[in-house]
């Protein structure tokens, strides 16, 4: 334990001089004492959760590149009995049965009952009465992650897995919609693909505008392909976005707010297209896998979506660009006892290595923090 806690002292103390940072000037930012510092980089104290996550975002370095990470196992091979109707099924789930390891094949998404925490017993729309059985307990666990990301449902079973009590429920909406779920209260978190036009930088600039002078930090999550979701059956005939004018060309499209609607206007944009042009292009849906579910059943031939939601479907896909999704945490929730956990996952390569596997993203840059939780600029 002793050489590990020198190792990151050392590590803490080579990248605060590489910044050219005093030890009392990255104190002062983050919130502790130069004492504790000069502790933690003489290598004879390690810090906890919040002042580790608070110096490594000041360094710009992720929490495990500075201070290591316990859940740091590699992925391993077991060998497993396959059950299921098709045997090249990829995603399963694994369970042991009469002492041998079962591997049971599994949809990449389904229909199922969404458990409820309780049902709404009197009251108007704002202020209800909820019959539940959870307690205070079960309740302040519970992050509420606003966005358009379909593996907000694998970050849910990662911390069911690793730091229960704590779970994640998703709020399906569009980016702009998950930014103003933070004003309004009903989300900790929010998700966004939203590129400024102006200067290709993503996600800054939108919460500048919804945030205001609200303090936040923006941590990346991954990487994604944002691209067309396309038919098996129509292409041959699609092949990009000026192919959507096409006669009998149908799209089906996401709401506005949403990074998939704007890249979509951008291309028609430099095509030279119009809206008016595109059959289909009031045709809204709420989220990329609702975008590949509508063409996978018929209703369009086309639609922008991420990869992983075409590869679910099946459908083919031809890339538009790539996107940095991030997560923005208002300054009042960092320290909370789930979005700590949630920092934490960001900042193990066994849950990016999950993430990567499972979904195609690159996590390369996960648990990066893009802003510090200081006053957003006012908007220009």
């Amino acid at each position: 334990m002793t050489s590990k806690v020198a190792k990151t002292g050392e590590s803490t103390r080579r990248a605060r001089e590489a910044r050219g940072m005093t030890q009392l000037e990255l104190a002062r930012r983050t919130g502790i004492s130069r004492q504790a510092l000069g502790a933690i980089e003489a290598g004879v104290y390690q810090p906890g959760v919040t002042a580790a996550i608070a110096i490594a975002r000041e360094l710009g370095e992720t929490v495990e590149q500075l201070f290591g990470g316990a859940a740091d196992e590699p992925s391993r091979r077991v060998p497993a009995r396959l059950m299921g109707a098709d045997s090249g099924a990829r995603r399963v789930a694994l369970a042991r049965v009469g002492g041998r390891v079962v591997a049971i094949a599994q949809p990449a998404v389904r229909m199922a009952l969404a458990p409820a925490a309780g049902l709404v017993a009197a009251g108007r729309k704002r202020l209800s009465e909820v019959e539940t059985t959870r307690t205070d307990e079960e309740i302040d666990a519970t992050l509420l992650v606003a966005g358009c990301d379909p593996s907000a449902a694998i970050l849910g079973d990662w911390l069911a897995r690793h730091r229960a009590p704590f779970s994640a429920i998703a709020v399906p909406c569009s980016s702009q919609r998950a930014l103003e779920a933070l004003v309004e209260g009903r989300a900790q978190v929010a998700g966004l693909h939203l590129r400024d036009p102006r200067g290709g930088e993503y996600n800054l600039a939108a919460m500048r505008r919804v945030l205001g002078a609200r303090r936040a930090t923006v941590v990346t999550f991954a990487r994604w392909e944002l691209g067309l979701a396309i038919a098996p059956a129509r292409g041959r005939e699609i092949g990009g976005v000026a192919d959507l004018a096409r006669p009998g060309v149908r799209l089906v499209n996401r709401e506005r707010g949403s990074g998939a609607r704007d890249a979509l206007d951008e291309a028609l944009a430099r095509a030279g297209l119009s809206s008016a042009s595109i059959a289909g292009y009031d045709f809204e849906v709420s989220g990329h896998l609702e975008v590949a579910a509508a063409i996978a059943a018929g209703q369009a031939d086309a639609g922008v979506a991420i990869r992983l939601a075409a590869e679910a479907f099946m459908l083919g896909f031809a890339p538009l660009r790539e996107e940095r999704y991030d997560l923005v945490i208002p300054a009042a929730e960092t320290a909370t006892a789930p979005v700590r956990a949630l920092l934490e996952a960001l900042n193990s390569r066994r849950f990016a290595r999950e993430i990567s596997q499972l979904c195609h993203y690159d996590t390369s840059e996960m648990g990066r923090v893009i802003t510090p939780a200081a006053r957003a600029a006012a908007p220009e």
